[in-house]
């Protein structure tokens, strides 16, 4: 099996040097597989190195050189398709998204073989299909607040770092706040074709709002101490809904439990500031303020 360092060398001394080193065994299909792709590779023509090497793990996915050089490929791609990248996500964050499908079909150019843009396309091709883009109209009210929510369960869905469980939340609770844009059911509809365990696994009584059930779940997984769960449904719901006093109030006791007096305290804070007379978050930002005095004494 080759190593990374030979493929170095490969790279600098060009194919003839190459066929010096074969590996024992190694097909000549392969072979020439890796003469190509190390031919584009020195001549800049990163995208069609990659799809070479693509073709040497599909007929040998042992083969650790090939996947170690199209990171190296992708790498040198980066910058040149970094622009490319910045207009495609600008574009997603203002849920233009038929425009920015289009965006992507030119990034896919430079790197077809690139998981997340090939993710990415289809998932494009699915929401833009329902929704080319965010309505311009929708900025007051109801319909206004559901189009936050889903732009929110959109984003997540499209990210490189994807967070379906979360996508599906947002989905459905825009569904809740505009119930007469359709748009959000069947968004939700495409989400659950696409990922139908979030249907199967999901726990959420049929008479319940989505925000609501989280906030119970977290609940109960406080009084469980499974705290760093109940962080992450309370997290969910703040990213929805910024101002829900109880999600904070759960926040914080959550926070506290593990010991994160600092987010504890911006949480609780936070909700007073929302709710300035609520006795009991001034009671739980007095604890806190006494931890605080404890801890000081305790390291004098």
């Amino acid at each position: 099996m080759r190593t990374y360092l030979l493929a170095a060398l490969l790279v600098c001394c060009a194919p003839a040097a190459r066929a010096q080193t074969e590996a024992p065994g190694e097909s000549a299909e392969i072979r020439e597989y890796y003469d190509k792709a190390f031919g584009y590779y020195v001549a800049g023509e990163y995208a069609r190195a990659i799809e070479h090497w693509s073709m040497v793990l599909r007929a040998d996915p042992k083969q650790t050189t090939a996947r170690n050089m199209i990171e190296e490929a992708r790498k040198k791609m980066a910058g040149t398709s970094a622009d490319l990248k910045g207009a495609l996500r600008r574009l997603l964050e203002k849920g233009r998204y038929s425009d920015a499908l289009i965006k992507l079909e030119e990034l896919l150019a430079t790197d077809q073989t690139n998981p997340w843009y090939m993710k990415l396309q289809g998932r494009l091709r699915r929401i833009s299909a329902l929704v080319p883009a965010r309505p311009a109209t929708a900025s007051v009210g109801t319909s206004h607040r559901g189009w936050n929510a889903a732009s929110e369960g959109i984003s997540a869905w499209l990210d490189e770092k994807e967070d379906l469980a979360f996508a599906y939340d947002a989905l459905r609770y825009a569904a809740e706040l505009a119930p007469s844009d359709k748009v959000f059911g069947r968004l939700t509809a495409a989400l659950e074709e696409e990922a139908p365990q979030l249907k199967l696994n999901d726990t959420k009584p049929e008479n319940s709002g989505v925000l609501e059930h989280k906030k119970e779940m977290a609940l109960h997984q406080i009084y469980d101490s499974k705290f760093y769960l109940a962080v992450k449904e309370l997290e969910g719901v703040l990213r929805l809904e910024p101002g829900d006093i109880i999600a904070l109030k759960r926040a914080g006791s959550a926070y506290l439990q593990l010991k994160d007096y600092r987010q504890a305290r911006r949480a609780w804070q936070k909700a007073l500031q929302l709710s300035p007379e609520d006795a009991q978050l001034k009671e739980y930002l007095d604890a806190l303020d006494a931890l605080a005095k404890e801890g000081k004494k305790a390291a004098e």
